[in-house]
């Protein structure tokens, strides 16, 4: 009988052999180079066709790249507007007018991409047609500041129109690089399709010829398959690294200039216009000069209080937020409270009392929880009724935890809505909300306040009868995952 690569013969069968014809001979030694030549020739076909599908791999790539720049020049836009309408600096002009720059020839470039793509290009005019709206928006908004309407061009922010076309160029841009993606993987079964092909013939013709040929181009093949998916990944990597320190990047410029730009004028405008109030300084006002004094005053107040919001959710997001812990009386504290507050209270006529009895110590951070106290209470003013207004705050110490409320008499949250108050930018009611100010992120603060110090926030309410807002510290200032540790 025949095996691969040996001949094992009887002795009949070696007689027979013996009357084999030259012409069957020069056949079957010819088998290795028929072997060895149809592998070569099925190899440079299905290599032809697969380095043709590499192209294509590429050229998709390159689509969903050029997807990616659009994107980021929309989003240079957007900031950019945005920037300049809150602060006025010209500086933030540049990214507006980079990417106003670039996104023509971007939009340019991909259409030529995928000039052969009937869907791609239906894709590429609506995506079109949303940038030329997104581009007109924010140049309207840059062009009311420049000539000093900036209420108009907070309107148009305020308005959402602007998100909203923002939001339909994401999704046209994701529905280009999922029409990409649907063509990676046809194009990714057509090359696993041949290279199989390319296996199968390889073993085959090896088999024949010789065995170990066959397993070393197959081995070698795979090889060069993971190192592709290697290294398919860690482009992927690289790009998502870079993006994310782009966006730290963003923030942390974002944050230096909020806080410079912002935060520093408005201790000036603060100072002088206590400096005003006070008689015999500057000058004596009469009392509507002095209520606009006040007014003034008052607005300045709530951006300073807006400003450090934004900039605490911010430090929370990035854990940069800094407490320093100490021991402090408890019930002090929460007198503090009372002085801190009574003049809000007064000026709505809102009843309002510490009803703390117990003489309780505590280690924390005072002015942190200060500061939770503050959204609380302020959030409490808000909704309790003018002139019949109540609010209570109270601490106890419950099983090494301190507890502490703020109680009110207000309208009082409904259920279904209870479990997003502590979202970002999350309004129970818009224009209630809006009646009252504030940027969303106060109950988002006090929570991430309250977790670091290692402790708990929940809310109890009942529409028509009140809210109030529990929240537990622990009394050792050690938290459950801190002890943990320890032990």
């Amino acid at each position: 009988m025949l095996t691969v690569g040996f001949v094992i013969l009887t002795s009949t069968e070696k007689a027979r052999i013996k009357k084999i014809n030259t012409k069957l001979i020069i056949i079957v030694s010819m088998l290795p180079i028929i072997s060895f030549g149809t592998v070569g020739i099925t190899s440079y076909y299905e290599i032809t066709g697969f380095n043709e599908d590499q192209k294509w791999t590429q050229h998709t790539h390159q689509v969903i790249e050029q997807s990616d720049a659009i994107e980021k020049s929309m989003l240079n836009i957007e900031t950019g507007s945005r920037g300049y309408v809150i602060t006025g600096n010209p500086a933030l002009l540049e990214p507006f007018n980079s990417g106003i720059s670039q996104v023509k020839s971007q939009i340019d470039s991909i259409r030529t991409l995928t000039a052969d793509n009937p869907i791609e290009q239906s894709n590429i005019e609506k995506l079109t047609t949303a940038i030329e709206e997104k581009i007109k928006i924010s140049s309207n908004m840059v062009n009311l500041t420049e000539i000093g309407d900036v209420a108009s061009a907070v309107k148009d922010i305020n308005s959402l129109k602007g998100k909203r076309t923002m939001d339909e160029i994401r999704q046209d841009i994701n529905n280009i690089k999922n029409e990409e993606n649907n063509l990676l993987i046809k194009r990714a079964d057509l090359t696993q399709s041949a290279a199989q092909n390319t296996v199968y013939v390889i073993i085959l013709g090896s088999l024949i010829a010789i065995a170990i040929t066959g397993i070393t181009t197959f081995t070698t093949y795979r090889k060069i398959q993971q190192n592709n998916k290697f290294e398919r990944d860690n482009i992927k990597l690289h790009l998502e690294t870079e993006k994310l320190k782009e966006i730290d990047k963003i923030k942390g410029e974002l944050s230096a200039m909020v806080s410079h730009e912002l935060k520093t004028p408005l201790v000036v405008i603060g100072g002088y216009a206590e400096m005003l109030r006070e008689e015999g300084v500057i000058g004596n006002l009469n009392k509507e000069q002095r209520d606009a004094v006040d007014t003034i005053n008052s607005q300045v107040t709530k951006l300073e209080r807006l400003i450090s919001d934004v900039l605490d959710a911010q430090k929370m997001d990035l854990k940069r937020m800094k407490y320093n812990k100490k021991q402090f009386e408890v019930d002090k504290f929460m007198d503090e409270q009372i002085h801190i507050h009574s003049k809000i209270m007064d000026d709505k006529k809102t009843h309002f009392n510490n009803s703390t009895s117990e003489k309780i110590r505590l280690v924390s951070d005072p002015d942190r929880l200060s500061q939770v106290f503050a959204n609380l209470i302020k959030n409490a003013v808000d909704f309790v009724p003018v002139n019949d207004g109540s609010i209570e705050i109270n601490a106890q110490n419950k099983n090494g935890q301190v507890i502490f409320y703020v109680k009110d008499n207000g309208s009082g949250i409904p259920k279904e809505k209870q479990e997003d108050l502590f979202k970002k930018f999350y309004q129970i009611d818009s224009s209630l909300k809006r009646s009252h100010g504030g940027t969303g992120l106060g109950l988002v603060i006090c929570k991430g306040i309250v977790e670091a110090l290692g402790g708990k926030i929940w809310i109890e309410s009942e529409v028509g009868k009140g809210t109030t807002i529990w929240f537990s510290i622990p009394a050792n200032g050690i938290s459950q995952a801190e002890s943990d540790e320890h032990t």
